[in-house]
């Protein structure tokens, strides 16, 4: 099977919420094998995890933040510092 694999992509934005299995279906049509999708914050990890089920075999979480985001982005675009100790709570298990 000849295709490529989307290293990167945000497909848990709220642009892609009314028509996910249309951007998906096209994305198969167009050769592509998976889509990683990116966390830009820890608020998103949870619908992630859940597209990465609901699109099992296609869709493959990476998750993580980024130094200078906050959870979930203030308004106005002022970021703090996270470090990882304040994303203890954060657990999940996945079956890949």
């Amino acid at each position: 099977m000849q295709g490529c694999i989307d290293c990167h992509c945000h497909i848990s934005s709220r642009d892609f919420d009314g028509d996910i299995e249309c951007v998906i279906e096209q994305s198969k049509k167009a050769g592509v094998l998976a889509l990683v999708a990116v966390a830009e914050h820890a608020g998103e990890f949870e619908k992630i995890i859940h597209l990465s089920q609901r699109f099992s075999g296609f869709i493959f979480p990476c998750l993580g933040v980024h130094p200078v985001q906050e959870d979930p982005p203030s308004p106005g675009g002022i970021t703090k510092g996270l470090s990882c100790d304040m994303l203890d709570w954060c657990h999940f298990t996945l079956k890949l």
